[in-house]
């Protein structure tokens, strides 16, 4: 008698899931304001608004920022090199 277990995948989750119904309206923001001059993540305006938005520190606002682009709540506009919400703006 075989034995038929079934196989289940374990699907990822972010830790940070429930904040992108919010992040969907960010605004555009520059992440990198002062280019060409070396990036500092300090002048960021992204993490700025996270930080203020949900708290933390610069470590975790970029954690934050990279779980959000790769879940597709924020996108990037490479004409205008801003961030943005995929629903733009404040609902």
């Amino acid at each position: 008698m075989k034995n038929h277990r079934k196989k289940y995948k374990k699907i990822r989750t972010s830790a940070y899931e429930h904040l992108w119904p919010e992040m969907a309206y960010m605004p555009e923001l520059n992440h990198w304001p002062d280019r060409p001059e070396p990036f500092c993540p300090e002048r960021s305006q992204v993490l700025a608004y996270i930080i203020e938005g949900y708290g933390g520190d610069l470590r975790e606002a970029e954690r934050i920022m990279r779980a959000a682009r790769h879940a597709g709540a924020i996108r990037y506009n490479p004409n205008a090199k801003v961030w943005f919400g995929k629903k733009g703006g404040r609902p």
